[in-house]
Order: structure tokens, then C-alpha cells, then sequence
């Protein structure tokens, strides 16, 4: 699997240039300036207002929301922007559901490169980023097993958040730079979680 598309799978944002993940051209507006803050008691509360509203929006469509990325992990530095994890049955969502997700406050991008993948955003009072995916499909299931391993080990965690630091030390302030710094990392985080299992 491409390093990109795993960093993806598990932490996104937006961003402001044109790039291209496997050969996809992204829009501007896609690479966004970044940065990290420590962990904030607020976030399992805000992921869980948005998830109220969420599942109004996608209704019948949805099957199960959860909060992925940094900001699920307890004591983790993250950008502070709350990812929330939708899954569906298909990803032809209806114009009920978009419409509702614009009502809200979100802009579409589409797949921005990830196969597989519909990304949302909102950039407000608080920010939120959606990645919406098949239930249960690859993108689900290795996202939680990221997240699920960072909670179960805190040392894990914790080596994480030096890398990002470090990332951000080295001046990759932007999302496609971070991203791509730490690729490698991320990548390795995803096997250390499947070997976990057993």
C-alpha cells in the first residue's frame, strides 16, 4: 500500500497547493499550513456533538461513526482538528446527505487521491475533518487498528508524538511535507498494530 495513502488513511487535512498522490492531480485548497498542540480534554466532546449531528445528516446511510486520528488518543499532541471516521454501506452518497453535510458547514473534495475515500471538511469555531469509507472495508479497519494500538500503547504513543514533533522541528509545516516525513513511520505503526493481533 502506498505510504502516502496509509498517512492518509489515518491523519488528513486540508491543504493550498496542486500536488498529485498516485498520479491524481488534488485541487487547490488542499494543503493547508499545520501545527501541533497537546492533547485537549474538549476533544472526545466535540468529536461526540459532531457524531450527533452527523448521523442526522447521513441518516439510514450510515452504519457507524468513530474518532480516529490524533486527537482519539489520549494525551497525543495533534493538529487540532477533530477526524471522524464515517462508515457506509456505499459511497454514492444521495444529495440528501451532501445537502445536509453543506448545511452543516462542510465542504466536499472527493477522493483528494485516496481511493476509496470521500473527504469532508469544516473550517470553523472548531474544525472537523470526515473520511468517509466503505464499513468494515481496508480503509476502516486500519485506521482503528492505528488508533486502537496508539491507545493500548503508550509507549507506541509516545514515540509517535516525538516523530511529529521532530517533523514539525524540521520545519515540515505544511501538510503535504509533514505527511510525507513521516509516511515511513506511519506505515510501520500499521504493521506493528497488525502483528499486535496476533
Amino acid at each position: 500500500m502506498n505510504k502516502r495513502l496509509i498517512f492518509w488513511l489515518f491523519s488528513f487535512s486540508s491543504c493550498d497547493t496542486i500536488h498529485q498522490i498516485k498520479g491524481v492531480k488534488l485541487g487547490m485548497g488542499i494543503d493547508e499550513i499545520i501545527s501541533l498542540v497537546p492533547y485537549d480534554e474538549q476533544w472526545p466532546i466535540l468529536f461526540q456533538n459532531e457524531k450527533v449531528n452527523l448521523l442526522k445528516a447521513f441518516g439510514d446511510d450510515v452504519i457507524d461513526i468513530e474518532h480516529f486520528g490524533s486527537t482519539s488518543v489520549h494525551g497525543m499532541f495533534a493538529k487540532p482538528i477533530i477526524d471522524l471516521l464515517i462508515g457506509v454501506k456505499t459511497l454514492e452518497l444521495n444529495s440528501y446527505v451532501t445537502n445536509k453535510l453543506i448545511k452543516l458547514g462542510y465542504e466536499g473534495f472527493g477522493e483528494t487521491g485516496v481511493k476509496g475515500r470521500l473527504y469532508f471538511r469544516k473550517r470553523q469555531e472548531h474544525a472537523y475533518n470526515l473520511a468517509v469509507v466503505i464499513w468494515n472495508g481496508e480503509q476502516w479497519v486500519n485506521n482503528l487498528l492505528i488508533r486502537n494500538y496508539l491507545r493500548d500503547n503508550p509507549h507506541a504513543a509516545q514515540q509517535y508524538c516525538e516523530k511529529k514533533l521532530n517533523a514539525i522541528h524540521k520545519g515540515y509545516t505544511t501538510l503535504l511535507s509533514y505527511s510525507d516525513e513521516k509516511a515511513d513511520y506511519v506505515s510501520n505503526l500499521l504493521e506493528q498494530a497488525k502483528k499486535s493481533l496476533g
